[in-house]
């Protein structure tokens, strides 16, 4: 049995790793709270979780972006928990390279009573921008592929459904403010490069829905492997202004819809004070266009939990 999870293991990382199509397109709320799978009973470990992030993945036109942050959880009783992350990020392209903090999370988490064999839980939280998305290559404005946050401050709800083998989520993200710090516009640097990314000065992104199902292959004490679907709605056309050819708002056609992904995750308890992880996930339907610079063709997401 571990011989043939291992396999899928491989096999699911090899698929993603050469996938053509692009997918992901994951603002921040697929995985807070019991919006993510976990890895573990919450019963059987500590009260406390810091757990360190090390996600790596390839965007649109070969951009290289890793995304380390760290996450303290807290289980004030059976029923409240409490959740804080803070993200950064570092990105390489054919247009340079760019480092920053990306963003803040917290939120409160709220399961209550069990009723027959299904929990529930919901999620209340919000997203804080460390910067406003306007990282620049000396004097030129990047796009944002290489910002390390959207720049918004965003507002996120949602509720959870889960039994012994079975998880679904759902979940809204809005953002609270127009538009973020982002000056980027491909006439500034009058290169092919360039004109392959997005216009995105002042740019205004609409809000997500997420769907998500999730299955347990594998659930005991030391192991646990589960795959899904991860579905994300974008409710509406991104906008930017270009000043050059109106002061109005320009709609991004193709870049509402929606995208989906199968998941895969695995973990292993070591003990009840340290956990490890590892998520992937391959595109099936994809937006045409994803200005906002979250889309990924191969994602690899380790994970390292300490449990006090």
């Amino acid at each position: 049995m571990k011989l043939a999870i291992l396999f899928l293991v491989v096999v699911f990382f090899m698929l993603s790793a050469n996938i053509l199509a692009q997918g992901c397109s994951d603002a921040g709320f697929c995985t807070l709270g019991n919006i993510k799978p976990h890895g573990a009973d919450s019963s059987t470990l500590k009260t406390q979780n810091i757990t360190f992030l090390l996600s790596n993945g390839i965007g649109d036109e070969g951009v290289y972006v890793f995304t380390p942050g760290i996450q303290y959880d807290i289980r004030f009783s059976k029923y409240w928990a409490l959740q804080a992350k803070l993200t950064a990020n570092y990105a390489s392209g054919n247009l340079g390279t760019a480092f920053g903090l990306g963003d803040g999370f917290l939120s409160g988490i709220y399961s209550p009573k069990k009723s027959g064999k299904w929990a529930t839980s919901i999620i209340l939280g919000g997203k804080f921008p460390l910067n406003l998305g306007d990282i620049k290559n000396g004097n030129k404005p990047l796009p944002m592929q290489y910002q390390s946050s959207l720049g918004t401050i965003d507002v996120i709800a949602g509720i959870t459904l889960s039994n012994n083998k079975w998880t679904f989520a759902t979940a809204i993200q809005q953002p609270l403010t127009a538009t973020n710090g982002n000056t980027f516009l491909p006439i500034y640097w009058g290169t092919a490069e360039a004109a392959k990314y997005a216009a995105t000065n002042d740019f205004n992104r609409k809000a997500d829905v997420l769907l998500r199902a999730n299955y347990d292959v594998k659930s005991t004490r030391k192991w646990k492997v589960n795959a899904g679907l991860l579905g994300i709605y974008h409710l509406g056309k991104d906008t930017y202004i270009d000043g050059n050819v109106s002061n109005q708002p320009i709609a991004l056609q193709g870049s509402e819809g929606l995208t989906l992904n199968g998941t895969l995750s695995t973990w292993y308890n070591a003990s009840n004070k340290f956990s490890l992880g590892f998520t992937a996930g391959v595109p099936f339907v994809v937006r045409n266009i994803r200005p906002d610079g979250l889309t990924r063709s191969f994602v690899v997401s380790p994970e390292i939990i300490f449990h006090f």
